[in-house]
C-alpha cells in the first residue's frame, strides 16, 4: 500500500470516528440497563477506541493532521483534564471517579474519549469546508431527534418508558433534549450566515422549525433561560464590537421581536390556550428550587472542607450523603438521593476543588479571547465570532440548573473543536507555519504498520474489556430482571451468568438482584422458589462485592441491610448482617431518616422495643417542621409501647405526636387508606371532637381506603356517640368503597368481643373503647 493510500485509509477511519460521534444522542439500545445513557456511552467508547489508533497513525505520518496543542483553548481544556485527574487521585472513591457508574457514565475514563474525539476533529477538520459538511450533518441529525420527540408526544409509548406531558425523545430527559437543541439553533444560525445557497437555507429553516418544536415540547425552563442568555450575549457582542449601524439595528431588531413575542405570551400566560399548551411552563417561571438549594449548600460545604482537589470526580453522592440535610425528605424520598448538585459550577467546585474551578473557567476565558483575536485577524467575521462566543454562554447558563449528559458532552466538545479550528488562519486557507516547519524538519513519514497494529490490538482489547463485556453483562442483567418474577429459576440463572461476566459496572446488578429478592420475601413467596437459598446467596454475594468496592456509598449498604433484614423471616442469623450494614450506612449518612427508620424496624423485629422507640424519638428531632418524624414516633408510642405497658399516658403522648404530625408546616401525607385508622384513633384518644369533624370532612382528600377501613372508622364514631360523623363516614365510605355499610353492620354483631376491657379505666369510656377497637397501621 502506498503512503498516499495509507493516509486516505487512516483519514477515512478517523472521519468515521468523527462523524460517528455525532450519532451518540441518537443511539438508543433498549436491551441494557439505562439505555438512554449507558448504550450511548458504550457505543461512543467502542467507536473512539477502534478509530483513534488510525488517527494516531495519520498524525504520525503527516504533520498537517496534528492538533494545534498550543492553542489557548486546547491548553485550557487539557489543563482542566489534568485537574480532574488530580481529583481522581485524591478522590474519596477513586474507582467511582475513574469509571463512573452505569446510570451516569461520567467517570474520567469516559470523558477522556470525548477529549480524544475532540483531538481528532481538531487535527482532521481544519477549514470551513471541512466544518460546513460536519455542521450540516449535525443539524440534519438534530431534525431527526426533533421528529422523534414530536412522534413521542403523539405516542407517549413510542420509546421504552412512557413519556409524560414533556418529552425527551432519544435522550429521554426533556432538559437534555432542550439543551441539545440550543447548540443546533446556533449551528443553524452559523450555517445560515455562511452558506449563501437558497436551497440550503430552505433546508436550514425546516430543520430550525423542527428543533424549535422539540425545544418547546421539552418545556425546560432552565434551557429557556440559557437560550435567552445566549441571545443576549450575542446582541451584546455585536453592540460592543460592531461598527455597522445596520448590523446593530438588525440584531437588536431581531432581539426586540423575540422579547415582544415572549412578552405577549407572558401576558397571555393565564389563558386556557397557553396553560393547556407546552408554552405553559415556559411562561410560568415560578418553580420550587428548595431541593436544589439544599444540594448547592452541601456542594459549597464540601468545597470548604476539601478545597484543593475536591471530593473526587463523580463523588458528589458521597458528599451529599455525609452532609445530608433531613429537610430533603419533605419533598419525597426521590429527592433524597442526589449524585449531582444540579449546578455545573458547584459540581466542579465540590468535586474537583479550586484546581478544577479555575481551569474550568479558563476554558470560557479562552473562548472569548480566541474568538476576539480571530475576528481582529479577519479569520472570521463579527457575527461568527458572536455566535461562537454566545453559544458557550447559553450552555454555561443552562448548566447552572442541571448537570451534563452524553448529548451535552457531544455538543460541547464539538463546539470546542470548532472554536479551535475557526480561530486559526487555516480556517480561511492560510498555511500553518508550524506545520510547514514540521514538514521541513520531519519530512513525510511512511505508514507505521507494525506500531499501528500493536496499538490497534491494545485498544481493541481495552474496548473488549471496558465496553463490550460491560454491555454484555448489562444486557444479560436486564434480561434476568425482566424474567425473574415470571420464572425465578431462569431469572436466577441469567443473574448468575451476568455476575460471571467481567465488568466494571456491577452496581445495578447488585441492586436489581436484591430488589427482586426483597420483593419476593415481602410477598411471602420466596421460599417457594426452587433453590431459594442459592438465589439469596447470589444476591448477598453481589451486595457484598458492591459495598466492598464502594465502602463510602450509602445506598448499597442500605440495600444490603434491607436484603438481610427481609431474609430474617427465613433465617434469623441474617439479623447481624442487617445491623452491621445499617450501622455502616448510617456512618456514611448520619442524618438520613430512611436509614434510621430501617434500623428501628429491625429493632422491633428482634424484640428491642425500647431501642426502636429511642430511634424514632431522635429522628423526629432531625426536622421538627416535617410531619413524618412525629407521625412515626406517635405510632410506636400509641400502639407498640402503650400496648406493651398498658400505659394511658404513653398512649396520650403518642396521640399528641400524631396530631402534631398533621399540624406542622410540612404536614404528614398519608401514604395509604389504612393510615386513616391511627389518625382517627389519635384524635379519639385526645377527645378532640373538632379534629375528628375536620378529618371527616377531608376524607375524600385522603388516599382511597377499603370498605373495612371506612367501616372501622364509622364504628369508632359510633362508640363515642358522634352519630353525625358516623353517618357521614358511612356515606363517604360507601361512595368510595361500596360495601362499607355492609361491613359496618357486621361489626354491630353483639357477639363481637367488647374492646373496652383492654383499655385503662382512667380514660373516658367512650373514647377509650373507640381508640382501641381496632389496631392502627405503621408506615
Amino acid at each position: 500500500m502506498t503512503r498516499t493510500t495509507a493516509i486516505k485509509l487512516f483519514k477515512g477511519i478517523s472521519l468515521v470516528g468523527i462523524y460517528g460521534g455525532l450519532l451518540v444522542p441518537l443511539m438508543f439500545i433498549p436491551v441494557v440497563i439505562f439505555p438512554f445513557v449507558f448504550s450511548k456511552i458504550i457505543f461512543f467508547q467502542m467507536l473512539i477506541g477502534l478509530t483513534f489508533p488510525a488517527y494516531l497513525a495519520l498524525a504520525w505520518m503527516d504533520p498537517q493532521y496534528r492538533p494545534n496543542i498550543k492553542h489557548q483553548l486546547y491548553v485550557a481544556i487539557a489543563a482542566y483534564f489534568v485537574a480532574v485527574a488530580v481529583s481522581v487521585i485524591f478522590a474519596v472513591d477513586p474507582s467511582r471517579a475513574w469509571w463512573g457508574n452505569q446510570e451516569r457514565m461520567n467517570g474520567l475514563f469516559s470523558l477522556l474519549h470525548f477529549f480524544a474525539w475532540m483531538t481528532m476533529m481538531v487535527g482532521v477538520l481544519k477549514t470551513w469546508e471541512d466544518w460546513k459538511r460536519l455542521l450540516i450533518y449535525e443539524v440534519a441529525l438534530s431534525a431527526i431527534m426533533a421528529i422523534v420527540a414530536m412522534l413521542q408526544r403523539l405516542n407517549p409509548d413510542l420509546l421504552l418508558f412512557k413519556a409524560s406531558g414533556r418529552v425527551g425523545g432519544l435522550v429521554d430527559n426533556p432538559i437534555y433534549m432542550a439543551a441539545y437543541q440550543i447548540f443546533n439553533f446556533f449551528f443553524l444560525a452559523l450555517l445560515f450566515w455562511k452558506v449563501p445557497s437558497k436551497s440550503a437555507r430552505i433546508w436550514f429553516v425546516m430543520f430550525f422549525l423542527c428543533d424549535v418544536v422539540a425545544f418547546i415540547l421539552a418545556q425546560s425552563r432552565g434551557a429557556f433561560i440559557g437560550l435567552a442568555a445566549g441571545i443576549f450575549a450575542f446582541a451584546l457582542y455585536i453592540a460592543l464590537f460592531s461598527k455597522s449601524r445596520k448590523l446593530k439595528a438588525g440584531v437588536f431588531g431581531g432581539v426586540l421581536v423575540l422579547v415582544l413575542g415572549y412578552g405577549g405570551l407572558y401576558l397571555a400566560k393565564d389563558t386556557a390556550f397557553v396553560i393547556n399548551s407546552p408554552l405553559g411552563r415556559l411562561t410560568n417561571l415560578t418553580t420550587t428550587v428548595d431541593t436544589r438549594l439544599i444540594a448547592w449548600k452541601i456542594a459549597w460545604q464540601g468545597f470548604v472542607e476539601r478545597p484543593f482537589a475536591g471530593w473526587g470526580f463523580d463523588n458528589f453522592h458521597i458528599l451529599f450523603n455525609q452532609k445530608f440535610n433531613p429537610e430533603s425528605l419533605r419533598y419525597g424520598t426521590y429527592e433524597t438521593w442526589f449524585d449531582r448538585s444540579h449546578n455545573t459550577v458547584l459540581d466542579v467546585l465540590s468535586m474537583t476543588g479550586i484546581l478544577g474551578f479555575f481551569t474550568f473557567f479558563a476554558i470560557y476565558v479562552c473562548i472569548f479571547l480566541a474568538t476576539w483575536k480571530a475576528y481582529k485577524q479577519k479569520w472570521i467575521d463579527l457575527p461568527i465570532a458572536a455566535i461562537l462566543f454566545s453559544l458557550p454562554v447559553a450552555y454555561f447558563v443552562q448548566n447552572l440548573l442541571v448537570f451534563d449528559h452524553p448529548a451535552g458532552f457531544t455538543m460541547s466538545f464539538m463546539l470546542y473543536a470548532l472554536i479551535i479550528a475557526a480561530t486559526k488562519g487555516e480556517f480561511v486557507g492560510e498555511k500553518d507555519k508550524a506545520v510547514v516547519e514540521a514538514v521541513k524538519v520531519e519530512g513525510h513519514r511512511d505508514a507505521p504498520w507494525i506500531l499501528f497494529t500493536i496499538i490497534f490490538v491494545m485498544f481493541g482489547l481495552l474496548v473488549y474489556r471496558t465496553s463490550y463485556l460491560p454491555f454484555t453483562a448489562s444486557r444479560t442483567a436486564i434480561q434476568a430482571n425482566a424474567t425473574f418474577n415470571v420464572n425465578p429459576v431462569l431469572g436466577y440463572q441469567l443473574f448468575k451468568q451476568a455476575s460471571e461476566i467481567p465488568t466494571l459496572y456491577k452496581d445495578e446488578q447488585s441492586f436489581l438482584m436484591a430488589q427482586n429478592v426483597i420483593g419476593m420475601l415481602g410477598a411471602g413467596v420466596f421460599q417457594k422458589v426452587p433453590n431459594y437459598m442459592d438465589v439469596y446467596g447470589l444476591a448477598k454475594s453481589l451486595s457484598e462485592e458492591e459495598v466492598t468496592r464502594h465502602p463510602q456509598n450509602t445506598h448499597p449498604h442500605y440495600i444490603f441491610a434491607r436484603l438481610a433484614q427481609e431474609m430474617m423471616s427465613v433465617s434469623s442469623s441474617e439479623a447481624q448482617i442487617s445491623f452491621e450494614e445499617y450501622q455502616k450506612a448510617i456512618a456514611t449518612s448520619p442524618k438520613r431518616q430512611q436509614l434510621w427508620y430501617g434500623l428501628a424496624r429491625l429493632y422491633l423485629q428482634t424484640g428491642q422495643l425500647d431501642k426502636a422507640v429511642e430511634v424514632f424519638k431522635n429522628v423526629r428531632d432531625f426536622d421538627p417542621e416535617d410531619g413524618i418524624g412525629p407521625w412515626n414516633y406517635g405510632l410506636i408510642l400509641m400502639y407498640d409501647k402503650a400496648g406493651q405497658t398498658n400505659d394511658s399516658a404513653i398512649r396520650l403522648e403518642g396521640a399528641q405526636e400524631i396530631k402534631k404530625a398533621m399540624e406542622v408546616k410540612w404536614v404528614y401525607g398519608l401514604s395509604s387508606g389504612r393510615e386513616l385508622l391511627p389518625l382517627f384513633d389519635a384524635y379519639i384518644v385526645l377527645q378532640d371532637t373538632p379534629g375528628l369533624t375536620k378529618w371527616t370532612e377531608k376524607l375524600v382528600d385522603f388516599p382511597l381506603a377499603d370498605a373495612s377501613t371506612y367501616a372501622q372508622i364509622a364504628m369508632k364514631m359510633n362508640i363515642v356517640q358522634l352519630n353525625d360523623l358516623r353517618d357521614k363516614i358511612l356515606t363517604i365510605g360507601e361512595n368510595r368503597a361500596p360495601g362499607t355499610k355492609d361491613a359496618f353492620e357486621k361489626m354491630l354483631n353483639p357477639l363481637a368481643p367488647t374492646p373496652a376491657a383492654a383499655v385503662p379505666s382512667n380514660e373516658p369510656n367512650m373514647f377509650k373503647a373507640a381508640a382501641t377497637s381496632t389496631s392502627g397501621a405503621r408506615r
